[in-house]
């Protein structure tokens, strides 16, 4: 009980007001269609646990490292190593990592650049770089999510955009003409781009770095969305892709409020445990510990949702999920097709590209759109679990029908 009484809800009017607007969002849910959030996030259950035990009235910081031994606050970093752990058995770290949960996918890639310029500086000391090359320069592509040229800006790393193929992969020999082989490589990569959901193609990445031979490299992989299901997908090719083992990367983000079906943005990010030695933390004395972290606070529940989601998904749930997704994303581009309605699928994206349908339709459905010099005006869908061949049908109606 508060030691100063409180109301335990607003006013009448003022409940009305927002149960009101409340019942407005969840009708709209599923038209939701041009982001990828799952709109039926299956939470109901861990948020009734939450009120019986009396967990809702408390709150819960995690701060610093989840992997700390000794801490007296109260806090859900046994929960938050359970999800780092998962994950990074999904992406074959073989118990090589270091992780946490962010705040989100840009929360991840604020951490995977600032880890990687610091492993560069030092990488670039230890071999004896003159002072004036030891600074990396950071390499991404046009079509990669914008939040990583922002962060580049925010963490004053000189940044160049690379252009992007029509698919919207990163354009390798552009990536080649633009590296410089006398200094630091810090490569963000976009394991799914944000408008055409394409998968840079990290072999090729490989060869040029293997060619022109920057003095040290740091791979960044931001897989906001496909970093949720591309473990779970039946081709091998495709689990691959962030198969750390075989890949060799040195840092993956990846959001909860994505695939991983969180209600509010929540991320993961992970990265090689030796990446740590790098950051040279000092002690804060009255925590006790270091903090490797950029953001000191974070959330004790975003922990225990995830940790609620694994338990209520488990592999074969997330298999299930992967496996509808796709093949609902297989017939939306059908059903469109068969209206002589142009789309463009990139392999293993949920992501379709479409001709831009009437405006209506476009704010109807929250579309995302863009305009291209070679094609025109475009939008796109990400189909998530929420789809079915009703939704569906619904959407391709009003595409075909609305002009």
């Amino acid at each position: 009980m508060k030691q100063v009484p409180l109301k335990p809800c607003p006013e009448k009017d003022v409940l009305e007001e927002m149960t009101a607007y409340a019942a407005s969002l969840v009708k709209r849910q599923h038209y939701q269609q041009g982001y990828p959030f799952d709109m039926e996030v299956n939470l109901l259950g861990y948020y009734e646990w939450l009120v019986k035990t009396k967990l809702c009235d408390v709150t819960l910081i995690n701060v610093g490292d989840p992997y700390k031994d000794a801490w007296d606050m109260l806090d859900t970093d046994k929960f938050e190593r359970y999800v780092i752990d998962f994950f990074a058995d999904a992406f074959h770290f073989n118990g090589t990592h270091w992780g946490v949960l962010s705040n989100g996918g840009s929360d991840g890639n604020m951490h995977g650049l600032h880890f990687g310029r610091k492993y560069l500086e030092d990488q670039a000391q230890r071999i004896g770089l003159p002072e004036e090359k030891r600074k990396p320069i950071l390499y991404v592509s046009f079509e990669a999510h914008y939040s990583l040229r922002k962060l580049g800006d925010v963490l004053q790393i000189e940044t160049r955009s690379i252009h992007a193929l029509p698919d919207g992969r990163m354009d390798t020999d552009d990536l080649k003409r633009q590296m410089d082989a006398t200094r630091p490589a810090l490569v963000a990569i976009a394991i799914g781009g944000t408008f055409k959901g394409a998968i840079d193609d990290q072999e090729a990445i490989a060869k040029v770095l293997d060619e022109v031979k920057p003095p040290c490299v740091y791979r960044h992989l931001d897989a906001a969305l496909f970093g949720g299901y591309l473990p779970w997908v039946e081709d091998e090719k495709a689990r691959d892709i962030l198969n750390h083992e075989k890949r060799g990367y040195d840092s993956i983000a990846v959001s909860g409020h994505k695939f991983l079906a969180m209600n509010e943005p929540v991320g993961l990010f992970l990265c090689r445990k030796e990446i740590l030695n790098h950051l040279h933390n000092s002690t804060i004395p009255y925590l006790n510990t270091n903090i490797p972290t950029i953001s000191c606070s974070r959330s004790g529940f975003d922990c225990l949702k995830l940790y609620w989601r694994i338990m209520t998904t488990g592999p074969e749930g997330f298999r299930a999920e992967t496996k509808h997704v796709l093949a609902m994303t297989e017939l939306l581009k059908k059903k469109l097709a068969d209206h002589g309605w142009k789309t463009y699928v990139n392999p293993y994206s949920t992501t379709v590209c479409m001709t831009q349908p009437d405006m209506r339709v476009c704010h109807k459905y929250a579309m995302a759109c863009t305009e291209y010099p070679d094609v025109g005006k475009l939008a796109h869908v990400v189909v998530m679990q929420f789809f079915n061949e009703a939704v569906i049908d619904e959407l391709v109606h009003d595409i075909v029908t609305i002009r």
